[in-house]
C-alpha cells in the first residue's frame, strides 16, 4: 500500500486541530480573574516558547530513523549505554499514563457536554463519543487527516459566528488590566497545554510530502489554534453574564437560543475528537512498535483502558487539565529538550538556524517549561 503523505494544508490544519481541546474550552473561565493585558501577555510568551518547542520536536523527528513514535525517536538520541533499557521502559510507562490520561479527559469532557447540552445520559454520551473517535484511528494518518480539516473548518466557523454574536449581545465589558501575577502564570500554563501537539508534529514530520514546508506547516498549525483560542476568548467574555469552567456553557446559559446550543456542542464535540484522534494514533503506534502487535490489537490496547477508566473516573475535568500541563512539562522538559539537543548536531539546515544548538535558548526553554510545570499547581478560579 503507498504510503500516505500530507499536503501542506493537511498538516497545519491537522496541527491546529489536535490542539484545539479541552484548554480552549477552560481559558476563558481562568481569563476573566486577570484581564484581557494579562492574558494577552501570557499569550505571547506560550506562543514564543511554544513556537520553538514545535519546530525542535520537528527537527528531532526528521533526523531519527525510527521516527514512527516518540518512545523510538527517544531510544536513538537519550535512551541509550548501560541503563539505557531501564530508562526505556520507564519512559515508556509514563508516556502511556500522560497519554491515557489526556483521553480520559476528551471522553469526560465530550461527554459532560452531550448531557449538559443535549440532555444525553453520561454513560452513554461516553460510550457514544469513545465508538466514533476510535474509529476514525482504525484509518490511521489517512483518517485523522480528513477528520481534521473538517472538524477545523467548522470549528473556527462556529467561534467567528460567537464573536459575531457576541457585539450584539455584551453582557460583560472585557476588563484590560494586566491581573495577579500568579494567576497570569496560570493562564500561561493553560495557553502552553491548549498549544501542546506533541504528537501531531511527529506524525506530521512523517508524513508531509513537502519536506522543505515542515517549519511554515508547524507555525502555521500553532497560529492557527493561538488565533482561534484568543477570539473565542474573547467572545466568551463578552457574551456570558456567568463564564463557566467550561465555556460554552455560561454561553448557551446567556443565549438560550436552540441554533447556539446546536452549534456548541458541534464545538465541543469536534474539539475533543481532534484532540482524541491525534493523541490514541500516537497512543497505537506507540504500541505497535514496542510491543510489536498488530495494527488492530495495538488499536484495542491504547483504546479499550481510556473508556473503561473515563466510567469511574472521580476528578474535574479542571483538575485533568492542570494535572496534564504539569505532565507534559515534565516530558519536555527532561527528555525531548536533551534528545533534541542530541539529534540536531547532524543536521546541516537546522530549523532554528544558528540558535539550533544554542544552550542559552535550551536553557530559556527549560525554565519556561518549568514554570508551566509550577503554575499547573495555581489555583485559577
Amino acid at each position: 500500500m503507498k504510503k500516505k503523505q500530507l499536503s501542506n494544508l493537511e498538516g497545519t490544519l491537522l496541527i491546529a486541530g489536535s490542539g484545539i481541546g479541552t484548554g480552549i474550552l477552560t481559558l476563558p473561565y481562568a481569563i476573566k480573574s486577570i484581564g484581557l493585558s494579562g492574558a494577552l501577555f501570557a499569550l505571547l510568551i506560550a506562543y514564543f516558547i511554544s513556537s520553538i518547542i514545535y519546530l525542535m520536536i520537528c527537527e528531532l523527528t526528521r533526523n531519527s530513523k525510527n521516527s514512527k513514535e516518540l518512545v523510538g525517536i527517544l531510544n536513538e538520541h537519550l535512551f541509550s549505554g548501560r541503563h539505557g533499557r531501564k530508562l526505556s521502559i520507564i519512559f515508556f510507562i509514563f508516556i502511556i499514563l500522560m497519554i491515557l490520561e489526556n483521553l480520559i479527559v476528551y471522553i469526560i469532557c465530550a461527554s459532560e457536554l452531550m448531557n449538559q447540552l443535549l440532555g444525553f445520559p453520561i454513560l452513554f454520551s461516553r460510550i457514544v463519543f469513545y465508538i466514533i473517535a476510535t474509529t476514525v484511528i482504525l484509518f490511521g494518518i489517512r483518517g485523522i487527516s480528513n477528520g481534521e480539516k473538517v472538524s477545523v473548518s467548522l470549528i473556527a466557523i462556529v467561534i467567528f459566528t460567537l464573536l459575531i454574536l457576541s457585539f450584539f449581545n455584551i453582557n460583560n465589558k472585557v476588563v484590560l488590566s494586566f491581573g495577579d501575577p500568579l494567576k497570569v502564570l496560570a493562564v500561561y500554563s493553560l495557553f502552553m497545554f491548549a498549544f501542546s501537539s506533541i504528537f501531531s508534529l511527529i506524525q506530521v514530520t512523517n508524513y508531509i510530502k513537502d519536506k522543505k514546508s515542515i517549519k511554515k506547516v508547524a507555525i502555521g498549525g500553532l497560529t492557527i489554534n493561538a488565533i482561534l483560542t484568543f477570539i473565542f476568548a474573547v467572545a466568551t467574555l463578552m457574551v456570558s453574564k456567568e463564564v463557566t469552567s467550561i465555556a460554552t456553557i455560561g454561553i448557551t446559559n446567556t443565549l438560550n437560543i436552540p441554533i447556539i446550543k446546536i452549534m456548541c456542542s458541534i464545538f465541543v464535540l469536534l474539539a475533543m475528537f481532534s484532540s482524541y484522534w491525534t493523541s490514541g494514533l500516537a497512543f497505537s503506534d506507540i504500541i505497535e512498535v514496542q510491543l510489536k502487535k498488530t495494527n488492530t490489537v495495538s488499536w484495542i490496547m491504547s483504546t479499550v483502558p481510556t473508556i473503561i477508566i473515563a466510567l469511574i473516573v472521580p476528578f474535574s475535568i479542571l483538575d485533568f487539565i492542570q494535572i496534564g500541563a504539569g505532565a507534559l512539562s515534565v516530558v519536555l522538559v527532561l527528555i525531548i529538550l536533551p534528545a533534541y539537543y542530541h539529534a540536531v548536531k547532524k543536521e546541516k539546515k537546522p530549523l532554528l538556524g544558528k540558535y539550533a544548538t544554542s544552550k542559552v535558548l535550551l536553557g530559556i526553554v527549560a525554565i519556561f517549561i518549568v514554570l508551566m510545570a509550577i503554575a499547573s499547581f495555581i489555583p485559577i478560579s
